[in-house]
């Protein structure tokens, strides 16, 4: 019994430290979720920071190249602690999710082919996932921004399943209606965006009416393209459709052989624009370009998001630009607190403007 005295000792001296270092990783990593919940991401940043400069090799070191993916402003930096997770970490628990965000990143920047590179990764690891799903709809999104709409078509039917309600069914419904409205296929369009409407998803709504009265509009529905219009101007007049819709209500006034054949009274005096709106709000600009093409390509993703997004020319001494923008806020707190969100979500460095009626400056 003597000697076994001095044996248990040894073991308690050796293993000691390493609970205590365990201990400590613990307790240092739960502090870092613990602010990351709070959403003081700059100390949780920090923390994590100098966590990977002690530990290494420590237990907690894949979750550290998780959160770091997530709290780094930096692009390339997020792109770079992800891939590090993904090679290093395969069987990480939440692989699939930095698989996930990862595309997405590529996406959010354009980077199309790596993002339909790593969204494929995915669906082959993971296909039984939650996240495999979502990346269906993104795949054919990339291929309606290029063009190809045969293609997008056969990822949004993924997609779009009887009886679902969630974000990706409905924007693969409005979606594929797009490919079909490019396609000049119109009825099925707006079939499809019917089949949206019927969500009752008021952040989808007013893109789903203005779909409507533009395909109405081809098959020269006169009334009912006049209807939509009408339902973004009363219901939604902040939303980024209501310029769009005002301006082909405005396009109808002047062409008097439709107002003719939706018996719209011309005398009657009726106004076609909402109330007055406010003539001074803040707004985030997220890009300012002189190719409108990736102006919209970023107003689709924001869109896509759950923002409300919208385009603006801007002309400067150095020529045309497009700033792609979102939201109508009332106060600067508001917008400066989505600023916050938009620039997590995609890395960007955006800023909070102010419009005073017509004229653009920053406040």
């Amino acid at each position: 019994m003597k000697n076994k005295i001095p044996l248990i000792a040894l073991l308690v001296l050796l293993v000691h430290p390493l609970f205590s270092q365990t201990y400590l990783e613990k307790k240092e990593f739960s502090r870092v979720l613990e602010l990351y919940n709070k959403k003081d991401f700059r100390n949780a940043y920090r923390l994590l920071k100098s966590y990977q400069a002690k530990n290494p090799s420590g237990f907690y070191q894949p979750d550290v190249y998780f959160y770091l993916g997530l709290l780094e402003e930096d692009y390339y930096l997020a792109v770079i602690m992800y891939k590090e997770l993904i090679s290093k970490y395969p069987e990480y628990p939440r692989a699939d999710e930095a698989l996930y965000r990862l595309a997405k990143l590529y996406f959010l920047h354009s980077n199309y082919t790596e993002a339909v590179r790593y969204f494929e990764k995915l669906q082959m690891d993971h296909a039984k996932s939650s996240f495999a799903y979502g990346t269906r709809y993104y795949l054919g999104l990339i291929h309606l921004i290029k063009g190809k709409h045969d293609k997008a078509m056969l990822f949004f039917d993924q997609v779009i399943t009887p009886g679902k309600k969630d974000k990706f069914h409905i924007l693969a419904l409005i979606g594929k209606a797009n490919s079909c409205y490019e396609k000049q296929d119109y009825r099925t369009s707006i079939a499809l965006l019917k089949q949206a409407a019927e969500q009752k998803n008021p952040n989808h709504l007013p893109a789903v009416y203005l779909g409507l009265g533009n395909n109405y509009m081809k098959i020269k529905t006169y009334d009912k393209a006049y209807y939509y219009y009408k339902k973004i101007l009363k219901e939604y007049p902040g939303s980024s459709e209501y310029e769009p819709a005002q301006q082909k209500i405005e396009y109808m006034k002047e062409k008097n052989t439709i107002l003719d054949k939706i018996n719209l009274d011309k005398t009657s005096g009726e106004k076609t624009g909402p109330q007055k709106k406010e003539s001074s709000f803040y707004f985030i600009q997220v890009a300012s370009v002189q190719d409108k093409r990736l102006a919209n390509e970023l107003r689709i993703k924001l869109k896509t998001e759950g923002y409300d997004p919208f385009l603006q020319e801007v002309r400067t001494e150095k020529g045309l630009f497009y700033r792609t923008c979102v939201g109508r806020f009332t106060g600067r707190e508001e917008a400066e607190k989505i600023k916050k969100d938009i620039d997590y979500k995609f890395k960007l460095d955006t800023v909070v403007l102010k419009q005073d009626q017509d004229i653009l400056k920053q406040d």
